[in-house]
């Protein structure tokens, strides 16, 4: 993996936690898929995502990396602060508990590539956006989800 790809990556994720933790207005829903489609786009295209030498171990792992995102980017999006301005704009803001999933995400991610690197299996950038696709994308299912039940006010 070279430098390029590792600031590229390191940027798309500090774009997504500057959104989320610096309050900011619920747009239409319909942009929530641009972001991930982008990322899987561009992770199938760079490859990588199953390894030759190891095919089984390397989907294993990456369908783990990608039911952990999911797993994490839907608490995450699930604890996010929801809130109506008295104009009626829906607003969403982290907090302290999307930052515990957020250091959760982290961590399974980084013993998940720990495990494949124990087994043969290094982690390939396509792997990894793939895996940052699926976790912003079940942020973005579940804050959509919690927003149509925030009440307009009145």
């Amino acid at each position: 993996m070279d430098i390029a790809r590792v600031l590229v990556i390191a940027l798309v994720v500090v774009f997504v936690l500057v959104r989320r933790f610096g309050g900011r207005p619920v747009k239409d829903q319909d942009r929530l898929w641009v972001l991930p489609a982008i990322l899987v786009a561009v992770g199938v295209g760079e490859g990588g995502l199953i390894a030759p030498a190891h095919p089984v171990l390397s989907v294993v792992l990456l369908a783990a990396g990608i039911a952990a995102a999911c797993a994490t980017g839907l608490l995450m999006g699930r604890a996010m602060t929801l809130w109506r301005e008295p104009d009626g704009t829906l607003w969403a803001k982290g907090n302290r508990t999307v930052l515990a999933f957020f250091g959760l995400s982290l961590a399974t991610r980084a013993a998940l590539a720990l495990l494949g690197y124990a087994v043969g299996v290094p982690v390939r950038n396509g792997a990894l956006l793939v895996t940052l696709a699926s976790w912003i994308l079940a942020q973005g299912l579940a804050l959509a989800a919690r927003s149509r039940r925030v009440p307009a006010t009145v």
